[in-house]
């Protein structure tokens, strides 16, 4: 049976009430948990069509549902099982678009580890917050 549920406000028995604005705003629009290594592979995700390797580290992200603007929020974490000690940033190495969020992954500044060096990562995870269009 399909349908659709209008309100402005979800309410729990006894954890009190919640306007809806807050669920959909707040809410991921996309996530992904992929390999990074190799011929890179999505284990899962919600609202992401596919995934591009633009070289070591540098991936694309490719969304199902576009974002209402490119000004979205993406936060991630990524480590590697093969030795590599568990430290990655994400940032950001071209433009994002409403369809698109291209990142890398690679070392942060770590005692010993030379900073910004892009690494593959066999565990990639990131979410998107932002309003869809």
């Amino acid at each position: 049976m399909a349908g659709k549920l209008i309100a402005d406000q979800i309410e729990h028995s006894t954890a009190g009430s919640l306007d809806t604005s807050y669920v959909v705003q707040g809410s991921a629009k996309a996530w992904s948990n992929f390999n990074g290594t190799g011929t890179i592979a999505v284990r899962d995700s919600s609202n992401v069509a596919s995934l591009s390797d633009n070289g070591t580290g540098a991936y694309t992200v490719n969304l199902t549902n576009a974002l209402s603007n490119a000004n979205y929020c993406v936060a991630g974490i990524g480590n590697d099982e093969g030795g590599q000690q568990n430290h990655s940033f994400f940032r950001f190495d071209a433009t994002p678009t409403t369809s698109a969020c291209p990142l890398t992954t690679g070392t942060g500044h770590h005692s010993g580890v030379t900073a910004g060096i892009h690494l593959d990562v066999s565990n990639v995870h990131t979410m998107i917050m932002g309003d869809l269009a």
